[in-house]
């Protein structure tokens, strides 16, 4: 496999992950106050494959919401455009595609330092 076809699987990964991130950033509810299931289990709470897994796929999406933290504003604003989480891109003197396309090629970097496999 060539140097082009890896850098084009990466992005196919990366974008599937950024559509779940879009999900994900859709429904998620902060927890406040006190649980809806009391303390004590020797398991840590899991009980099943799919709760792992579950337990997984949030922590992979903490990930990638704080990388897209760490972006350049203007980078972490055009991908939140494009992936739906907001409607405006309000950097009239940068171009969205150009940054967007930063943003892709800084994320690919940025998650793999903090450990989501592409």
């Amino acid at each position: 496999m060539d140097n082009n076809q890896a850098i084009t699987k990466e992005y196919e990964a990366l974008h599937n992950l950024l559509l779940d991130w879009a999900k994900w950033q859709a429904s998620y509810r902060p927890r406040n106050g006190f649980p809806g299931h009391s303390a004590g289990l020797a398991s840590g709470g899991l009980s099943s494959f799919d709760d792992m897994c579950e337990q997984c796929d949030a922590t992979t999406m903490r990930t990638i919401d704080a990388s897209i933290s760490s972006l350049v504003p203007a980078q972490a604003a055009a991908i939140n455009r494009c992936y739906g989480v907001c409607a405006v891109f309000r950097f009239p003197r940068l171009n969205y595609e150009v940054m967007l396309e930063l943003a892709h090629e800084s994320l690919i970097v940025l998650v793999k330092r903090k450990g989501v496999v592409l």
